[in-house]
């Protein structure tokens, strides 16, 4: 064997590995990348979930006196906080102080009206839209900005309907 076929031979080999450890290299990242993303939507889904289903017991809360169960969204929070940007968990804080500024008046029945109501639900579905939104830009920046949240509010009170009991 030869001087130039022993070095031919050798660069071969080299070369190959070097494109094995490149190509694992590239599908490692590309793997831990689609993961996060992953993790990422799967976050923003639970809070999108979560922060429709309190403003609907903080509803509960203030017609029927039902508790507000804070622990799902307070766990949907924390994994936002885990694996969001932080564009979507700024958007999450301010849903979060939504939550915050108008848990007390509905569940303590402090409010009167239904428009104190209207009030609180248009803040707590503007702070949801801005979320979906920061979500949906972070996924992919090609998405247009939605208008519309996607749960629709809960019908005023049919007359018949007996009124919320009074605060004891």
């Amino acid at each position: 064997m030869d001087w130039a076929t022993t070095v031919t031979t050798v660069g071969g080999v080299a070369a190959a590995l070097v494109g094995v450890l490149a190509g694992s290299l590239l599908t490692s990242r590309a793997e831990r990348m689609h993961w996060s993303r992953d993790k990422q939507i799967e976050a923003c889904a639970a809070i999108v979930a979560e922060s429709t289903r309190i403003q609907l017991a903080l509803r509960r809360a203030w017609h029927d006196g039902d508790p507000v169960d804070w622990v799902p969204w307070n766990v949907a929070l924390g994994t936002i906080w885990l694996v969001g940007s932080p564009a979507v968990v700024a958007a999450a804080a301010t849903m979060d102080e939504a939550f915050w500024d108008h848990s007390d008046q509905f569940i303590q029945q402090t409010a009167t009206s239904e428009a104190a109501w209207g009030l609180a639900r248009d803040r707590m579905e503007a702070a949801r839209l801005h979320f979906i939104n920061a979500a949906r830009t972070h996924v992919d920046p090609r998405h247009v900005r939605l208008t519309q949240v996607p749960v629709s509010r809960p019908p005023a009170d049919p007359p018949d309907r007996p009124q919320r009991r009074p605060a004891a």
